[in-house]
């Protein structure tokens, strides 16, 4: 469901296959993957559960695109609410917004797992985190560092603690003290980069 805080989708639903893969974002983002069977998943997409195996050999194949598909949509979301060419610091809030704003559902489904994934759809979704969502924080960290805004640090270890830090408030609504995404991503992005000490 579109509201003001959470961007609609871009891909317009042009074929069986992507009515699939919305729909099973869609009820799993709502109920979790052990929530919503293959069958509440093709109703939902007005196909048959047949239809659905045509696409996917089983669930954890759909759920692994669905992942991949989903962080490849908001990543390039992402990546355009992080161009290059400003200050690091108002990169990263830029970029923290828009991670409250787009409550992307992958990395949570991944987090919560919920169904068994081969050694290669494991590879394939974890690849995609980190193409997608990993890489492009990390680039605005490493850039920082070059220019001499940021401290020397190990950027990997910074991403993750700031991913560690956005991942409770994407699926928050509303946010903490009516906050919104760019107050709340402007304090995340203060408290990794100044510390809390005086």
């Amino acid at each position: 469901m579109a509201t003001k805080d959470r961007p609609k989708r871009r891909r317009p639903v042009s074929s069986t296959r992507e009515r699939v893969i919305q729909a099973a974002d869609r009820l799993w983002s709502e109920r979790g993957v052990r929530g919503a069977s293959l069958d509440d998943i093709a109703r939902a997409a007005s196909v048959t559960k047949p239809t659905v195996y045509y696409y996917f050999a089983d669930k954890s194949a759909l759920f692994t695109e669905v992942v991949c598909s989903v962080l490849e949509e908001h990543g390039s979301g992402l990546r355009g609410a992080t161009r290059p060419g400003g200050l690091a610091r108002e990169r990263l809030v830029s970029a923290v917004a828009y991670l409250v704003k787009a409550r992307c559902s992958g990395p949570r489904l991944l987090r919560d797992g919920g169904v068994a994934l081969t050694t290669d759809q494991t590879s394939q979704a974890r690849s995609a985190v980190f193409r997608h969502f990993f890489s492009p924080i990390q680039q605005i960290l490493d850039d920082g560092v070059r220019a001499g805004e940021l401290r020397a640090h190990d950027t990997a270890f910074v991403t993750q603690a700031l991913f560690n830090l956005v991942d409770p408030w994407t699926a928050r609504d509303p946010l903490p003290g009516g906050r919104h995404a760019t107050q709340l991503a402007e304090d995340l992005v203060g408290l990794v980069c100044d510390g809390i000490g005086a």
